[in-house]
């Protein structure tokens, strides 16, 4: 049941535009990206897709997944406006999602946070069998506000990812919101195979 709430809940995020949805790729992103050679990039929660374009014009080949099938259209109507070649999958990256793909850079900004735990063992089952020997994992998350906040994550779900992967830098500080000001703690993470 909860699975069909977010369905319903993101969907009426999208009617509009959501508070996330900056339509600017964040710089660490960007700075990956200006030292980073070109592969296949998947972005899961990739919203309306600005980060999809953002890839797509460092060379890289790009596909998207999101839960809400009104962000696949406006991400893929935004690939074709910015004359951008890649893919837009509706999925839910914990449930019927199928990619038989690998790929060189997985990005989350703003997926695994929402998780509950049982899903992020399924995320990070699928993360393992996405991510190619030599990739990238590029995690931005909202950080838990108190102990036992069901949205987002702590230094075990951090850790968790050390059973596969390699942590080589982690930022934390507040969000910045679009007004300028501090919002609630975040943490952005580069993790490698």
């Amino acid at each position: 049941m909860k699975t069909i709430a977010n369905w319903i809940r993101f969907n009426l995020f999208y009617l509009g535009k959501p508070a996330w949805d900056t339509g600017v790729s964040p710089p660490e992103l960007t700075n990956f990206l200006e030292s980073a050679s070109p592969g296949k990039a998947l972005d899961v929660g990739c919203g309306t897709g600005t980060n999809l374009v953002t890839l797509a014009s460092f060379d890289w080949q790009v596909v998207g997944v999101d839960l809400a099938w009104l962000s696949v259209l406006k991400a893929r109507a935004k690939l074709r406006q910015m004359g951008c070649e890649g893919q837009v999958r509706y999925g839910d990256v914990t449930g019927s999602l199928e990619l038989d793909e690998s790929f060189d850079l997985v990005l989350d900004i703003g997926c695994y946070h929402s998780l509950t735990s049982q899903k992020r063992d399924i995320y990070r089952q699928r993360l393992n069998s996405w991510l190619n020997t030599g990739g990238t994992y590029l995690l931005y998350a909202h950080r838990q506000a108190e102990p036992g906040d069901s949205h987002g994550i702590n230094d075990i779900d951090l850790d968790s990812f050390s059973q596969f992967l390699n942590l080589d830098w982690r930022q934390d500080s507040p969000e910045l919101r679009p007004d300028g000001a501090g919002g609630r703690p975040a943490t952005w993470a580069r993790f490698t195979r």
